[in-house]
């Protein structure tokens, strides 16, 4: 195997990432955590938010790897380095307005399971689809 610049610089970005991955998900799990134990609806409105703009985000990598390499700019760090911060805020900003609706049923689904508050009470989301009648 031949080691060079190249190698250890792949080597210690994909480290970086794991870790990185890992950082996230404690995050998610710590907020998740604190808006439990502060029964804080907002708190627990915006780890749904991270969760589901850490799943686009896994999406948007995963996609990336199905392209092939070549076309106009050369594959080099600079341009791995760019994507993976343009899909990473992608990925939020996409969270953000709506997403693809899994922070809605996360939220809702969690609001059950801490029982911060009667799920009857709560006004449902904005993006949260309603009961459709498909027999009539």
């Amino acid at each position: 195997m031949k080691i060079d610049a190249t190698t250890l610089s792949s080597t210690y970005q994909s480290s970086l990432t794991g870790e990185k991955e890992t950082a996230e998900v404690e995050s998610f799990k710590d907020k998740l955590q604190q808006a439990a134990s502060s029964k804080d609806l907002d708190q627990l409105k915006e780890a749904s938010q991270e969760f589901e703009a850490y799943f686009v985000n896994t999406l948007f990598k995963e996609m990336r790897k199905t392209i092939q390499d070549g076309g106009l700019v050369e594959k080099s760090q600079a341009r791995t380095t760019f994507e993976e911060m343009l899909d990473e805020e992608m990925s939020k900003a996409v969270s953000k307005t709506g997403g693809i609706g899994l922070a809605d049923m996360i939220y809702n689904n969690m609001l059950k399971v801490y029982q911060s508050v009667d799920p009857d009470e709560v006004e449902p989301t904005e993006n949260e689809d309603t009961h459709v009648d498909i027999q009539g």
